[in-house]
């Protein structure tokens, strides 16, 4: 049986655990290509939500039934690295 997948705007309070959701996946999908010394660098410094897409309403959670599982976002913005 398929569980059923939500699309939904983030909000500012989901923040937290996107964040989590986000270390979380970094740190699984990096596996045997960074030390976890480099993985946990990208997680404090890299990998992140960006909040400005979150207020734009162009950053989305899909939720399972089990919370989120999978998020992201872009902008027609200029940013700084493209």
């Amino acid at each position: 049986v398929l569980t059923p997948m939500r699309l939904r705007p983030a909000t500012l309070d989901d923040v937290p655990a996107l964040e989590r959701l986000i270390a979380e996946s970094a740190r699984g999908l990096s596996a045997g290509f960074y030390t976890t010394g480099q993985v946990e660098a990208l997680v404090r410094h890299v990998f992140g939500v960006d909040t400005q897409l979150v207020r734009d309403g162009t950053y989305h959670v899909i939720e399972d039934g089990e919370g989120m599982a999978a998020c992201g976002g872009w902008s027609a913005r200029r940013t700084l690295y493209g």
